[in-house]
């Protein structure tokens, strides 16, 4: 006897698995069938709910019936990926620092922006591993989905290179604007995250591919990894937003496009290579891949979160970790004919030191000795006073007067290296009780 039947489907990672199991399904004894993406369900009248499950666990899934104990079983799976997060803040704090994705200088070469892409396909995967998944097994050539899905991601990112780069030859963004993006870009990334995992399913509302992707019958069409490659080409994510911010430095639009060219050539092997070989891993390892991935983006949205904070000149994640940390002594200015001297080196380490009280309403003369420029230490930023200055090797001053008590923060142009003035009433009568911790140097990258 039919009866009206509701599964808990898991280990869907887009809307093309929620039809891959409706098509199977169909062919079934069943009506009133419908598979949500988005809840992560199958409800249709049926008789046989053993057959049905079969069915689906033969795509690789897995499906069970609704039950009381259903959102325990639910969540229990955020606990581990958690302490994965907050085991990787601690040991990264400690070591390498929160910014190992590769930056760039304006004068960075091609060879370089290559070998960036290659750094950085890891991330790529991580990002649209299930999206290239998708699109591969659904087609009974994985090789040639694959590289369609490569052509329409390497257009889509050369476009965007010469879009940028069109933009900034007319347009310079603040400091604060470029904070915004990035956070933008990391929260975007956050909750992509979430949505991958099954305990989230319900973002997966709002986290999709546009409607177009998701018609019936388009996944069937033998362009479609194209237009996807089209699609994820301008998903938010780290590595290419400093890619799409270095092509706006270019301040050409041929120059923006060549440069997001080849560095989208260097993220195709491991991308093609994953597509190819979809077909023929088994599902059970593609999910355990998909829930890697979703705790990899995790981690990447909240360091770009981090550094977007840092761009704006506000307190970030990791000054909470750090404010638990032994802090540096912060430095206090030379007075000479009533400017307050300041002096900073730009190393492989950083800006050290990176804490210094300076007194209100009396100005500034910061010297900052380019002892070791790169490509991560060669522009500080002072967000609330909106300078921007680059810096070379030798001699370079900025100068400023602070106005106002409180905290001025400075970082380098992509938020990785920072630190802060202390602006008091007075610097002979310092408050017992002022917070002179900063980010610690870390060495970030090379040139």
């Amino acid at each position: 006897m039919k009866k009206k039947l509701i599964l808990e489907i898991s280990g869907m990672h887009c809307a093309s698995c929620s039809r891959r199991i409706k098509e199977a399904i169909s062919n079934m004894d069943v009506a009133d069938l419908n598979v949500s993406y988005e809840e992560g369900r199958l409800s249709c009248v049926a008789d046989d709910e053993k057959k049905i499950i079969e069915a689906i666990e033969k795509l690789g899934y897995t499906a069970k019936a609704v039950d009381t104990n259903i959102v325990r079983k639910k969540y229990k799976g955020i606990v581990p990926a958690l302490i994965i997060i907050v085991a990787f803040f601690f040991i990264a704090r400690n070591t390498v620092g929160f910014n190992r994705i590769p930056q760039l200088s304006e004068e960075a070469s091609y060879t370089i922006l290559f070998v960036l892409g290659i750094a950085t396909s890891l991330h790529c995967l991580s990002m649209c591993g299930g999206i290239v998944i998708s699109q591969s097994v659904a087609f009974s050539n994985p090789m040639k989905a694959s590289f369609l899905y490569n052509i329409g991601r390497v257009l889509a990112y050369t476009a965007v290179g010469a879009m940028v780069g069109g933009i900034g030859s007319v347009i310079s963004f603040s400091p604060r604007i470029k904070g915004s993006i990035t956070i933008f870009a990391g929260v975007f990334m956050i909750l992509m995250a979430l949505s991958m995992m099954d305990s989230f399913a319900f973002l997966r509302r709002y986290i999709k591919l546009p409607k177009i992707f998701n018609a019936t019958g388009i996944h069937k069409k033998k362009n479609t990894p194209f237009f996807i490659g089209l699609a994820t080409g301008l998903m938010p994510c780290g590595p290419l937003q400093t890619m799409q911010i270095y092509a706006l430095g270019t301040g050409s639009a041929l120059r923006g496009a060549f440069a997001m060219f080849v560095f989208s050539l260097g993220t195709v092997p491991l991308m093609m290579g994953l597509g190819a070989i979809s077909g023929y891993i088994s599902s059970g390892l593609n999910k355990r891949l998909l829930k890697l991935s979703s705790v990899l983006v995790m981690i990447l949205g909240v360091v770009m979160v981090n550094r977007g904070l840092t761009l704006q000149g506000n307190a970030t994640i990791t000054s909470f970790i750090d404010s638990k940390q032994t802090s540096y002594n912060a430095m206090l200015p030379e007075i000479i004919n009533d400017f307050q001297i300041i002096n900073t080196s730009a190393n492989r380490q950083g800006y050290d030191p990176n804490v210094f009280i300076i007194e209100k309403g009396k100005p500034v003369n910061w010297v900052i000795l380019g002892d070791a420029v790169d490509s991560c230490n060669n522009e500080i930023l002072i967000p609330e006073l909106n300078i921007s200055q680059k810096i070379k090797e030798g001699h370079n001053i900025i100068k400023f007067t602070p106005e106002a008590e409180g905290e001025l923060r400075f970082s380098c142009w992509m938020g990785m290296l920072g630190g802060k003035f202390i602006v008091v009433e007075d610097i002979n009568n310092i408050p017992a009780n002022i917070n002179t911790v900063a980010p610690k140097p870390v060495k970030c990258c090379t040139d």
